[in-house]
């Protein structure tokens, strides 16, 4: 069974897209990875851009097809950065370690709009507590 590789990265999901329509425009499955967490986490956290992926034994044809195309190949020596943490903190999280990039990225979305959420609860029911103190004293 092949494995899936990465072959190209784009910092936005649409720059990928002509390379993903001339690949499988000559028959080679592509697969475009973090193209949800790039566009909903854009400018706050480095997601490592939209990745199109391929099967590993298509490599060959798809550099030949990108060569042709006028893409940039990268270098035999040139060595992909890895993205290993979302913005350095999800290692400190512990049931984070355990989920892939993309699954952290949402899970901390999540985290963060409860928290957000729950904090405007606590100001309403706050608001609706001292409207009734207020209501209280006025008929006395």
């Amino acid at each position: 069974m092949d494995k899936i590789v990465e072959i190209a990265r784009f910092t936005y999901p649409a720059d990928a897209q002509p390379l993903m329509a001339l690949l499988r425009s000559e028959g080679i499955e592509c697969y475009l990875r973090n193209e949800l967490s790039s566009q909903i986490m854009a400018g706050y956290v480095d997601v490592g851009g939209a990745r199109v992926e391929i099967l590993e034994s298509d490599v060959p044809r798809a550099m030949k097809i990108m060569e042709e195309g006028g893409y940039d190949l990268p270098r035999e020596d040139e060595q992909a950065e890895p993205v290993e943490q979302v913005a350095g903190f999800a290692r400190h999280i512990p049931f984070l370690r355990k989920y892939p990039l993309e699954k952290q990225i949402m899970i901390l979305f999540v985290i963060v709009a409860v928290f957000f959420g729950f904090g405007d609860l606590l100001r309403i029911a706050y608001f609706l507590k001292l409207n009734k103190c207020n209501q209280w004293h006025a008929e006395r």
